[in-house]
């Protein structure tokens, strides 16, 4: 082998070195045939460009085209997704590599060589646009960008607030990777009328990987605050939060709900949802679509940092609270359930990054609690239930034992203490598609719910749904899934997607099903005393009312 080829080879698998690093760092593992798609890319491109420099002493030529593809591989997917610098490092090394494999068959055969390299360089252009524009069919955005930029990194690297109460709430923050050297991170509280600051609380845990958690208790309820986080007594001005403390007793408010959104999607419905001020936003699942069916904390980590960087996120996280409970992509891969491999991982993580409301359950991601009256539900459908393969029966559970028993024990006291019920499920309930990944498939327990509802005359209840890509509304007609096909008819809900494309699920829906990117759901609860009037309002990307449903439940508590 000649010096200039020795050159090469060396390049190359410095090159395919760090192609395989960056796809070890982005999955958690080597992975060829896994989500993330572009982990799995990245690792094919290692494998490739060894393969070339076996390639190289007999077949120079073969080699560098070899080089110049992994090259655009890898600028394909720096184009579609984020990538680590050392997968950046990775194309340059092939490039350079290219270059030296190519000095003898240009000595040789100059023009043949030109002729090759032109047509394979023209050849990998061509099947980039066509990648490119596969990816944004069914991967990509469904509507315009926000205008909003990226917030720069002094301190923190992303924030947002959730577990509020009428006294209290919780902020989770990633930590800038220089800035704890400087001290341990506080959170700084002040009232939003005056800026007086009312705490100083310092992060009651600090993880391995940053993440710092601060819980902040002693508030006035229904009162405005603004939040900042200091280390080493600097505040980060740029990541300035603001919410309010929920109200007590008969109070009327908005709450904005949504599911499915590509990872770090930055579409403007981020915009309309932060304009339309709700009290609280409900995110029902798919918060990313990396599908992590492995256990890989750090590559889950990840995931959620993107979206959470994204700057139209960012702001709406800022500005808006956040309840949240997970569906199949952002919990493990595509129709996840209890056996995927990624469960305890995603089970941890959460724990770890999301700012929730205590998890009774030790396990699955079930939580509750109230906003005046209204009491809200979210349950966890994914990481309890059995496979949906599996044949239908009384065996069969979409929420596990222990989760049920704990739906029914919260809807039976909410009965009685709150003058409206509001069940989170992330997947549809009204659906007759036996081998679908919904509640078509878990019939056996639907009936045990719906005759639980029904016997012991729970009324006061609304559904809120996501995972189908779609507005829908249901005033309770077609949700009738008793023994006796009598009840409940409670009304559902759906808002989604975010940032993908459309479909329809389930249904019939009495109200219709409008499939789309760039939608969510605004909930208006008026609370007027002996009763309360909700309505519903399905909107997209451009704040147009694609439909709504209206109910009003009357209030016999005391």
């Amino acid at each position: 082998m000649t010096h200039r080829a020795a050159v090469a080879a060396a390049l190359a698998s410095a090159g395919a070195a760090a192609a395989a690093f960056a796809s070890y760092t982005r999955a958690g593992e080597l992975a060829l045939l896994e989500r993330p798609w572009d982990a799995s890319a990245l690792a094919w491109v290692a494998i490739a460009a060894i393969a070339a420099v076996a390639l190289l002493p007999r077949l120079p030529l073969l080699a560098a085209v070899v080089w110049l593809a992994a090259a655009g591989a890898i600028a394909l997917v720096a184009r579609l997704e984020a990538i680590a610098l050392t997968a950046a490092a990775a194309a340059c090394l092939f490039v350079v590599a290219a270059v030296s494999a190519l000095a003898g068959p240009v000595r040789a055969a100059p023009r043949r060589t030109f002729s090759v390299v032109a047509a394979a360089v023209v050849a990998i252009a061509v099947l980039g646009l066509i990648g490119s524009r596969i990816h944004h069919a069914y991967l990509g955005p469904t509507h315009p960008s926000s205008s909003l930029r990226a917030l720069p990194v002094d301190l923190v690297e992303w924030a947002w607030a959730g577990a509020v109460t009428a006294d209290a709430f919780t902020v989770t923050a990633r930590i800038a990777a220089n800035a704890l050297a400087a001290g341990q991170p506080e959170l700084i509280v002040r009232t939003a009328a005056d800026g007086r600051v009312v705490a100083r609380v310092p992060a009651s845990s600090v993880s391995p990987a940053r993440i710092a958690r601060f819980e902040v208790s002693g508030l006035q309820a229904a009162a405005r605050y603004r939040w900042t986080i200091a280390v080493g007594g600097r505040e980060d001005h740029a990541r300035t939060g603001s919410l309010q403390t929920f109200p007590l007793g008969p109070a009327s408010f908005a709450i904005a709900f949504g599911a499915c959104a590509g990872t770090g999607s930055n579409g403007q419905v981020f915009d309309r949802i932060r304009e339309a001020s709700p009290l609280l936003f409900i995110h029902t699942g798919d918060f990313h679509y990396e599908d992590i069916d492995d256990p890989a904390p750090g590559a889950i980590r990840e995931a959620y940092s993107r979206s959470l960087r994204a700057p139209a996120q960012q702001a709406l996280w800022l500005n808006t609270p956040v309840a949240y409970t997970w569906d199949d992509h952002d919990y493990g891969g595509n129709d996840s359930d209890r056996t995927t491999r990624s469960r305890e991982a995603a089970r941890s993580v959460y724990r770890e990054l999301v700012p929730h409301y205590p998890l009774p359950l030790d396990g699955p991601i079930a939580q509750s609690f109230d906003i005046g009256r209204v009491r809200v539900i979210l349950t966890d459908t994914r990481s309890e239930r059995d496979p949906s393969s599996r044949p239908d029966g009384p065996e069969k559970s979409m929420l596990g034992e222990r989760q049920l028993a704990w739906l029914f024990d919260q809807l039976l006291a909410a009965r009685d203490s709150a003058a409206l019920v509001i069940w989170v499920n992330s997947v549809p309930w009204i659906s007759s598609e036996s081998s679908s990944d919904n509640w078509g498939a878990y019939t056996a327990e639907r009936r045990r719910v719906a005759e639980f509802i029904a016997e012991h005359d729970i009324r006061n209840l609304i559904m809120l749904s996501g995972d189908a890509h779609m507005l829908a509304a249901d005033d309770g007609t077609n949700n009738r899934y008793t023994a006796d096909a009598a009840g409940p008819g409670f009304p559902v809900y759906h808002a989604a997607a975010l940032d993908r494309r459309g479909s329809v699920k389930g249904g019939p829906y009495s109200e219709g099903a409008y499939p789309g990117g760039g939608q969510f759901g605004l909930l208006e609860i008026d609370d007027r005393g002996n009763q309360i009037h909700v309505t519903f309002s399905g909107r997209n990307w451009r704040g147009d009312e694609l439909v709504r449903h209206e109910v009003t439940f009357p209030v016999a508590l005391p």
